[in-house]
C-alpha cells in the first residue's frame, strides 16, 4: 500500500521530492514551496519519473498543510486502489 513510509510534512517544507513505485505504477510528489502546494504526479511504465515526463497519466495539487497532505495521501491510495481492480 502507498504512503506506509510517506515523510512528514516538514519534508516537503524544505522542497524535498517523494517519489514510490509498485509493479508499473509510479508517483512523485514535488514539493512547490513557493505556490505552497503539493504536485503529485502519476505515470505507468518503467523508468523513473525523469524518463516519465511524456508520459504523466495524472497530475494534481494539494495545499503544503497537515490537511492538504492528508488528502494527498486519500487521493493516491484512491488511484493505486483503482490501478489495481482494473
Amino acid at each position: 500500500m502507498f504512503c506506509q513510509e510517506l515523510p512528514g510534512i516538514e519534508w516537503f517544507t524544505n522542497d524535498n521530492p517523494y517519489t514510490e513505485s509498485y509493479d508499473l505504477l509510479h508517483y512523485i510528489i514535488l514539493p512547490d514551496v513557493k505556490e505552497e502546494l503539493l504536485v503529485v504526479k502519476f505515470w505507468i511504465g518503467e523508468f523513473c519519473y525523469e524518463k516519465s515526463l511524456d508520459i504523466i497519466s495524472e497530475e494534481r495539487s494539494f495545499p503544503l498543510t497537515k490537511s492538504g497532505r492528508s488528502d494527498m495521501i486519500e487521493y493516491i491510495r484512491q488511484t493505486e486502489f483503482q490501478y489495481n481492480n482494473k
